[in-house]
């Protein structure tokens, strides 16, 4: 049996990250916060010193202070204690010895930080007024008898808190210390040097997380381990969460809601605490008026959860949650669904069902001016149509202006609808719910967490360009294992265009270099490289669905030997971090992989001891990892999807294309040119795609150009020269990752054309039914394949050209054909020519 070869990897995809990283990393490389080169904190003396190995300045923070600075305060106390081993002390009022100092205040609640803007002492300019904004800055002679402070000030509350948890990272812990057991190196001397370091506000406005489908993870760990005497999700869980959020600088939360857990609610000191963090609440696209359907409607009480038979029941139960938590910082979700992630009862046509949810909200605004403001547009609230309600928005003619849309991705990370010119007009601007994590048709994924950092990046910032500056929302199940991914989409908000396309591995290589020190940060990085490339073209959880004859014999054999490449690589730097960063390791690294990993090799191999391996590797996270700390936290089977045992039947995809001088196979950014068009430009996406890299439109936002005359004129083009030596009709099949259109009810479009031939237009398709099987096919796949046939009458060398039709348009591969023979799944490697 003669050697397959295997599936074709991009030679420049990994190469070219590396190259790129360096380059970044040389020029200082991106960021998502202001950068902190103008002050640090490290081991070498002189500065500031906030630990001399004995002793540690007082920290001030007045007693007028918001009851979310005092408590974060006390969490700065804490982390010091776990750097340095001893706690300084807080103060509300100065000591008589104190030389150096630490001042916590915010702007317009602190006298002593008031006076010193007033002075001149302390550049308040850009942070005072903004949201969420703060300034660190090294004062001297703030006050009589102290030679110098640092000097937080915050904008307003989460303004100061999220300064006072960026020096907290700055001396050496984690946001991730506590939640994903990365370690806190103990030093001996901490010593400030620099003199500022302003934080501008954040670009999205409200950035949080929705914990879903919590039934095989966070409750269950909850109950068995974290807080038995509760037995559910309830205040000690959420107050570890919302300091997490905030570490994170992230300001909102939908509770977990499904049957069995209890209603966030149904503890009074749930709301309480989140008010005293510091954290918006909110409730999910199903969960109206911060409330849980699930556990909080009594048919009893109320009567049955339809609007149309019972407007007054209805009514009174939302009612009765906006008195009880008006007083609260809140994001009202407004509209109707069903009881639990279903269509809103009452029947009727499409018409009047739009029309049902425009009395409902008015009759909710109406509450909501009677027990929160008279004035309602200042209370914040968002209409998200997520699903069957997204055709209900499009006929609903009169949503208040003040209303944040929150467009829904389709469930596979793909945003399904983008403001138009109108909609972005709206003072309650609009945002995004995306997922990570997923409970539904065609197949769920919530096992292992493998959305790439740069498809979210990509959606996300494509979002934000086309109005989604309000609210961005990550589903993340269980939020284990979903860290890396949560960071990312979080920070990102922040500031969506330090993304630029290219640098998405230098952005998560700086959270990798934070956790796991610079020695590892490049190897690490380049594994989940490798992670989210493999995984795009397949997820763990549909390798063996709906069939597991997908791939061919020789892309079997080259994505098995991919993931033992990366196995290996994992073992061997287990081996080498020192013993305290292995938990963290294996939580964030090692399991996500190797349990990858095992999958593909179950699945593709046919092999028991891969099955036994998952469950090993599981057994391990639940029961050793962090002195059992997890138990009961990770499912390898969620709702018994994933199944473990070894396949029967097992067999491979049709057979590859003979080599034959009948194809051609090119990947995008590979492209002979990259032709700008008059206003926009071809661009790789490092990190996206089958091999490691795609291409797409940069800026999203310009015109669609649909005439050939135009695209002619004025779109960009890619070319690509090539060989053929076989004349006649050639198939061209497009790879596309199965985006949606920037324009609403449109497919996305490209042109196409052999060197100076008319150009044909060519539509993806379009839908957004999720019963459609090519939609559902697509999604598992990332891809959407469109063909297109072109005579090619001459041997010889030739242009193959695609154009820009529609410019949220992603592309990954194309190929050509004359005759039959089989593409596979993943592709044969590149050929640019025949003979």
């Amino acid at each position: 049996m003669k050697n397959l070869p295997a599936p074709k990897k991009s030679p420049g995809a990994l190469g070219a990250w590396c190259w790129l990283l360096l380059g970044s990393l040389a020029l200082g490389g991106g960021s998502f916060f202001a950068r902190a080169a103008d002050l640090v904190v490290d081991e070498s003396p002189g500065g500031l010193v906030l630990f001399d190995g004995k002793n540690h300045p007082e920290i001030l923070v007045e007693t007028n202070a918001d009851r979310a600075v005092l408590r974060a305060a006390n969490d700065l106390e804490e982390d010091f204690a776990r750097v340095t081993g001893t706690k300084p002390e807080i103060r509300s009022e100065l000591s008589k010895n104190d030389r150096t100092i630490v001042i916590i205040g915010e702007i317009g609640n602190s006298k002593i930080i008031d006076r010193l803007a007033a002075e001149g002492k302390l550049a308040t300019n850009g942070i005072s007024g903004a949201w969420e904004s703060f300034v660190l800055q090294v004062v001297t002679h703030p006050v009589p008898g102290v030679d110098a402070a640092l000097v937080i000030a915050g904008s307003d509350r989460r303004g100061t808190i999220f300064g006072i948890y960026q020096l907290s990272e700055m001396i050496g812990v984690s946001p991730w210390y506590w939640w994903a057991d990365v370690p806190v190196k103990k030093k001996s001397l901490l010593a400030l040097h620099g003199d500022l370091f302003k934080q501008s506000p954040p670009a999205v406005k409200y950035r949080g997380v929705f914990l879903n489908d919590e039934d095989w993870g966070l409750r269950p760990w909850v109950a068995k381990t974290f807080d038995p005497q509760t037995g559910n999700i309830g205040p000690k869980t959420y107050a570890k969460i919302f300091e997490l959020l905030l570490r994170l600088r992230a300001n909102y939360l939908w509770p977990a809601m499904h049957p069995g857990t209890a209603a966030f609610n149904s503890f009074p000191d749930d709301a309480k605490t989140a008010n005293e963090y510091g954290i918006v609440m909110g409730a999910s696209h199903c969960e109206q008026m911060l409330r849980n359907n699930i556990s909080e409607w009594d048919e009893k009480t109320f009567g049955d959860y339809n609007f149309v038979t019972n407007p007054d029941g209805v009514l009174k139960y939302w009612e009765q949650r906006v008195r009880e938590n008006g007083r609260f910082e809140n994001i009202f979700t407004l509209g109707m669904r069903g009881i639990h992630d279903g269509a809103m009862p009452g029947g009727g046509t499409e018409r009047e069902k739009a029309a049902r949810l425009q009395k409902i909200i008015s009759a909710q605004r109406a509450m909501l001016a009677r027990n929160v403001n008279p004035s309602v547009a200042a209370v914040p609230q968002i209409f998200c149509p997520y699903k069957e309600v997204l055709p209900l928005y499009r006929l609903m003619t009169n949503l208040p202006d003040d209303i944040a849309l929150v467009w829904p991705d389709d469930n596979y990370g793909y945003v399904r609808q983008f403001s138009n010119a109108t909609e972005r007009q709206r003072s309650g601007g609009a945002g995004v719910y995306y997922h990570v994590s997923y409970w539904g048709v065609p197949r769920d994924y919530l096992w292992l967490c493998s959305t790439p950092p740069a498809l979210i990046a990509e959606e996300m910032t494509k979002a934000f360009d086309y109005g989604a500056d309000k609210v961005w929302m990550l589903n993340v199940g269980d939020l284990k294992p979903s860290e890396l991914d949560t960071e990312f989409f979080l920070k990102l908000a922040w500031n969506p265009h330090s993304w630029n396309g290219t640098n998405t591995y230098d952005l998560l290589q700086k959270q990798i270099a934070r956790d796991f020190g610079k020695e590892h940060a490049a190897e690490i990085t380049s594994i989940l490289v490798e992670y989210y490339r493999l995984n795009f073209q397949r997820k763990p959880e549909h390798i063996g669905w709906p069939t597991n004859s997908l791939f061919s014999a020789a892309e079997i054999s080259g994505r098995l030997s991919a993931w033992k490449k990366i196995s290996a690589e994992v073992a061997t730097i287990r081996n080498d971090l020192p013993p305290e960063s292995r938990d963290a390791f294996f939580e964030l690294v090692a399991y996500p992989v190797e349990s990858a990993a095992s999958m593909n090799e179950k699945v593709l191999a046919g092999l028991q001891v891969a099955a036994d391996e998952i469950h090993r590797l599981t057994k391990i996270y639940n029961e050793q990892t962090a002195g059992s700390k997890w138990r009961g936290m990770m499912s390898d089977n969620p709702r018994k999807q994933v199944d473990l045992g070894v396949p029967k039947g097992f067999a491979t995809a049709a057979a590859d294309l003979p080599a034959t001088n009948n194809f051609i196979v090119m990947e995008a950014e590979h492209a002979t040119a990259f032709v700008p068009g008059t206003d926009a430009r071809w661009q790789k996406i490092i990190g996206l795609g089958y091999n490691g890299e795609a291409v797409a439109i940069f800026p999203a936002t310009v015109a669609v150009r649909a005439t050939p005359e135009k695209i002619l004129a004025e779109s960009p083009c890619l070319q690509f020269h090539i060989s053929i030596s076989t004349p006649g009709d050639w198939r061209v099949t497009v790879r596309a990752l199965p985006t949606f259109s920037v324009e609403t009810g449109k497919p996305q479009r490209y042109a196409i054309a052999f060197d100076d031939a008319p150009p044909q237009i060519i539509s993806l398709p379009l839908s957004q039914d999720e019963r459609n099987r090519v939609w559902q096919e697509n999604v598992l796949r990332n891809a959407a394949l469109t063909t297109s046939t072109h005579a090619v009458a001459a041997v010889g060398q030739h242009t193959l050209k695609i154009w820009m039709v529609d410019p949220g348009i992603v592309l990954d591969a194309v190929a050509a054909q004359t005759g039959g023979g089989r593409l596979g799944y993943v592709w044969p490697a590149e050929k640019r020519g025949t003979r």
